[in-house]
């Protein structure tokens, strides 16, 4: 969101310092605050329908924010906010809203962003949407970018599935760590990945996908593997899911327990 860099040029529109010293709070309309990088390029932008300055705090109400970078420009909305006038650590309230120029978001209640650490984060149920991604959570922590991000607990991601033609989707108590621009995503406790042709349980499952199409490579899973499909259940120590082959390999002690199928049976798991 917002530039670690510690020189800054900050511009206060319909703004007085004198008045500040004046007084211990002032409210003012129409709110804007700007940096500017040092090679006199535009890092960041704050506007606000009105905010009150309260000794080293303004907070902001109907709060816009622009973040620019080499290669995106990032919109970030909220209700409300709060900006340190020290560290310009900012925290957002109600309605909070992230977005870039390629449609990529974030929604939540609330969320927190340090500049020191250029890392956002909240503790309230959040979802995000990267092209056909979508991930649900209660919790994040992520770099300003969403680059890697880890999602807390109670995680729900849905993704494309091209080769059947519909949707996976994989839960987990977490947390899940993510990767985007590797295409990977780790999913720790109680994890279950689910297309309309079966379910697999596992400890804990990493996640390969494709960072152009987001469509799943393979998937490995650990830990008190169970594979369902249909009647038939499949258990083993490890397995790795192979998409594009629509096959399995099974590793540890694999065991089968099979029944037949008049119609022939599913064909996730081979």
């Amino acid at each position: 969101m917002f530039s670690r860099r510690p020189t800054v040029i900050i511009i206060f529109l319909l703004f007085a310092f004198m008045s500040i010293q004046a007084y211990s709070q002032q409210k003012i309309n129409d709110f804007y605050l700007s940096n500017i990088k040092d090679d006199g390029t535009q890092d960041w932008e704050v506007k606000g329908k009105t905010a009150t300055i309260r000794d080293n705090f303004v907070d902001i109400n109907d709060m816009e924010a622009n973040y620019y970078t080499e290669e995106d420009t990032i919109l970030i909305t909220s209700d409300e906010a709060t900006l340190n006038k020290e560290n310009m650590d900012v925290s957002l309230k109600s309605n909070v809203h992230i977005e870039n120029e390629e449609g990529a978001t974030l929604e939540t209640d609330s969320l927190r962003w340090q500049r020191e650490q250029n890392r956002i984060e909240t503790d309230d149920w959040i979802k995000t949407t990267r092209d056909l991604m979508q991930i649900e959570s209660t919790g994040l922590t992520a770099d300003t970018e969403l680059k890697t991000a880890a999602f807390k607990k109670d995680v729900r991601v849905t993704l494309p599935d091209k080769e059947n033609k519909g949707v996976t989707t994989a839960v987990c108590s977490g947390p899940l760590e993510i990767e985007y621009n590797k295409g990977k995503a780790i999913f720790n406790q109680d994890v279950v990945v689910a297309n309309q042709e079966g379910k697999l349980y596992s400890d804990k499952a990493t996640l390969f996908f494709d960072i152009e199409s987001k469509e799943i490579v393979k998937i490995i899973s650990e830990g008190n593997v169970k594979i369902i499909q249909g009647s038939n259940v499949t258990f083993s120590q490890k397995a790795t899911y192979l998409s594009k082959e629509q096959k399995i390999l099974l590793e540890g002690r694999p065991r089968v327990i099979y029944y037949s199928d008049s119609e022939g049976g599913l064909s996730l798991f081979k």
